[in-house]
């Protein structure tokens, strides 16, 4: 989904950045995946509004649903400055 812009019910638009996967139990199942966003204005222009979105399936259908929590919002921080990090390196 990295440089989709998603819509959400309140009709905020979104375009993900980045989105990674954090692993739970050693499981496949529990596996769960997570998008970096930025907010777009009405002309669809980047905000300074970012937000970390955790996604979940229903019927095929996937849901979006914003982070509140601090202590993971801080693991996903790190893992998406990690993965930004390891992209620069990868240009240079």
């Amino acid at each position: 989904m990295i440089d989709m812009i998603v819509e959400l019910e309140n009709n905020n638009r979104y375009l993900i950045l980045d989105e990674t996967i954090i692993k739970k139990n050693n499981s496949r199942e529990n596996d769960t995946k997570y998008y970096f966003a930025v907010k777009l204005d009405q002309n669809e222009e980047p905000t300074n509004n970012y937000l970390f979105f955790e996604e979940s399936k229903s019927d095929d259908e996937i849901f979006l649903s914003p982070i509140t929590d601090k202590e993971t919002k801080d693991i996903l921080l790190t893992k998406f400055t990690i993965n930004f990090i390891g992209k620069v390196y990868d240009q240079i």
